[in-house]
């Protein structure tokens, strides 16, 4: 699994890089056609250059979008594009306006790439401890076969989660419950049994009826005892804290880069661990 995963991450981070490149060929790109036809003597509305700008704009949003911290300001900037093109103005405005706005938005993808693509800073603390860490070394030779997509998705659910971004969560763990491409029966469990919880804590609703558990066969990845059926409320929690026990083993056995991240919600795995 490990060998057919790779190639997956070199294809992704070569198509981010692709992305960031995208950003200023297409707003700089847009401008400079804008000054071209400016130049020849054609009647042409140079407003339909913003298009370039546009398009930069969204790539802009999308690789905020895809970082476990997110930028808000690249965000927006989809919304600031469509106001260019619907104010009319004369052609040379148009140009320098996009000239400003491509400039802007290579600042914001510069900012994007070297602000908000660094792991958040981690104060004193280098390391698991505990019933945390030895769980983790006991499924690390369980877990270092995920493909790193599906760990990355366990790293980004189990913080959302952890945060209270329960709607979030949810989405996550949804998008990959939705693709099958986790490859492993369990972890894809942990996904659905986040994705159910998630749900009912973002909408308020009751306990389903029936509700997703782990099997017993599952316990050699699950961090805690699997509670007796009879016991319904323990089992539904018990399910809950397993799920997120994994996500976080997953991400932590199987995606060196999101560490960081998990490192600072250890306080809220530590609790989970420690709830029997």
């Amino acid at each position: 699994m490990i060998e057919n995963s790779e190639p997956k991450t070199q294809s992704g981070n070569r198509s981010h890089r692709w992305l960031e490149i995208a950003v200023p060929l297409l707003s700089f790109g847009g401008a400079l056609i804008a000054i071209l036809l400016w130049t020849l003597p054609v009647q042409t509305d140079l407003r339909i250059t913003i298009l370039g700008c546009v398009l930069a704009s969204w790539v802009l949003a999308y690789l905020a979008w895809i970082r476990p911290k997110k930028d808000i300001v690249s965000l927006t900037t989809p919304i600031y594009s469509f106001v260019f093109l619907a104010v009319p103005t004369d052609n040379f405005s148009v140009i320098i306006l996009e000239l400003l706005y491509a400039a802007s938005l290579s600042i914001l993808l510069l900012r994007l790439k070297y602000r908000f693509n660094a792991p958040p800073a981690i104060p004193d603390k280098d390391k698991l401890s505990g019933a945390l860490k030895t769980y983790t070394e006991r499924t690390h030779d369980l877990l270092t076969g995920t493909p790193p997509d599906t760990a990355h998705h366990a790293t980004r659910a189990f913080v959302q989660f952890a945060q209270g971004e329960y709607a979030e969560a949810a989405r996550i763990s949804g998008d990959v419950t939705g693709h099958d491409t986790c490859r492993n029966p369990v972890l894809t469990r942990a996904f659905a049994v986040v994705l159910e919880h998630a749900t009912v804590l973002d909408r308020s609703l009751a306990r389903p009826e029936p509700y997703l558990t782990f099997r017993p066969e599952d316990a050699n990845l699950l961090a805690l005892p699997i509670p007796s059926a009879r016991e319904k409320d323990q089992e539904f929690y018990a399910s809950l804290d397993n799920a997120l026990l994994l996500l976080f083993s997953a991400g932590w056995n199987a995606s060196e880069q999101d560490r960081p991240h998990l490192l600072t919600n250890q306080d809220f795995a530590q609790k989970l661990i420690h709830s029997e």
